[in-house]
């Protein structure tokens, strides 16, 4: 969802991991998608916008998609909103599916 740059940057303002190697998955999941696809998934997730098929075919899996919501949910300016993450953010990945015709 967000660029691995996004994704763990700075270990300062990293909370704890969840799990160990959680933040290392984290990173290479942000390297299967760009960062203005990744802007463009956080936003149909957080904005309830609209996501294009192209940004829909990034192989980045279910997996992957799951982990970033984690990671977004644990952040102070958005763990506010867990709820409606978990609620919209497996709707995101569904409609990409539904777009594409695949697993992504």
């Amino acid at each position: 969802m967000i660029a691995a740059s996004m994704v763990v940057a700075d270990d300062e303002f990293l909370p704890p991991e969840p799990e160990p190697g959680f933040y290392k998955a984290l990173e290479k999941c942000g390297k299967k998608i760009s960062l203005e696809c990744g802007k463009s998934v956080v936003k149909a997730v957080l904005k309830d916008r609209d996501i294009s098929n192209k940004c829909c075919v990034h192989k980045m899996g279910r997996s992957c998609h799951e982990d970033l919501l984690w990671y977004l949910i644990s952040q102070p300016k958005i763990g506010a909103n867990a709820t409606h993450v978990f609620i919209k953010g497996p709707q995101v990945y569904n409609s990409c599916v539904s777009k594409v015709g695949l697993e992504i």
